[in-house]
């Protein structure tokens, strides 16, 4: 529920048996959120990026597996002739 209280907003929160009422702008909720989404996507990207080297690294120290060790072998070496920090 929101209701206005002089010029700011307040929100009122159900929190157990009692209210909790929370001052908040409509503009500082908006701009929490989105700083809050935008870090929820980097640390879902950064967590994939890891996990999926990890899983290549460990891919391709399988030698005893001669599709995939070779396989993975091919992909490291093409990424570490085109990487542009080289």
């Amino acid at each position: 529920m929101a209701k206005e209280n002089g010029d700011k907003e307040v929100v009122e929160v159900e929190v157990g048996k009692g209210y909790t009422k929370i001052h908040v702008s409509t503009g500082k909720m908006i701009l929490n959120n989105f700083l809050g989404g935008l870090a929820w996507g980097f640390g879902t990207v950064l967590g994939a990026t890891i996990v999926a080297a990890l899983v290549l690294f460990i891919l391709s120290k399988l030698d005893t597996v001669p599709v995939i060790g070779s396989f993975i072998n091919n992909i490291m070496k093409e990424f570490e002739t085109t990487s542009p920090l080289r």
